[in-house]
């Protein structure tokens, strides 16, 4: 029995281009593999502590200058720019927001130059959170009914946090990493 090939195709071609093609295609995949794993565990290596000349320089100072950044970005929030009597009801977030940014300030002041200015305000500031929350003030667990008989309180409370951010911000203008 006579096998036809295609025109211009060995007569007895037995498919060893197709295996040698697939074996070409694992062998590059294998390839990738083992060439992403050694790059992955070379940059492992080299960003050791122990080996810091390829790393990028990061200090205390970074993780403030990202919170000082993120106060800024806080202070544009409605809970700070409009008036406390309309929205002190829905500024749970913007509290909560405000109290890592400020926690995270006051453990690096140790590096800014006016430390105990900003470990002052960070306090204040922190108290007036626990006021705004403790009094209830927001629509959270524990929250008061914002009735009439709280709303000055709660003014007062999200005055003082504002009060306290406006002085912050003033504190560590010009903060960088």
């Amino acid at each position: 029995m006579r096998v036809w090939a295609a025109p211009g195709a060995p007569r007895d071609h037995d498919g060893g281009m197709a295996v040698r093609i697939g074996r070409l295609w694992w062998s590059a995949s294998v390839g990738a593999v083992v060439l992403a794993l050694l790059v992955g565990c070379g940059s492992s290596l080299t960003n050791t502590p122990g080996n810091s000349a390829n790393a990028p320089a990061q200090s205390g100072g970074s993780a403030v200058a990202d919170a000082v950044t993120k106060l800024n970005q806080i202070a544009q929030d409605s809970c700070q720019t409009q008036p406390p009597q309309l929205v002190y009801p829905n500024c749970d977030r913007f509290i909560a927001e405000l109290r890592s940014a400020v926690t995270t300030v006051q453990n690096g002041a140790d590096g800014l130059p006016n430390a105990s200015a900003v470990r002052g305000t960070t306090t204040t500031l922190l108290s007036a959170a626990d006021a705004f929350q403790r009094d209830g003030c927001g629509t959270g667990p524990g929250a008061a009914s914002n009735t009439s008989a709280n709303r000055p309180t709660c003014v007062a409370d999200l005055g003082r946090v504002r009060s306290g951010l406006g002085r912050l911000i003033e504190l560590t203008q010009g903060v960088t990493g």
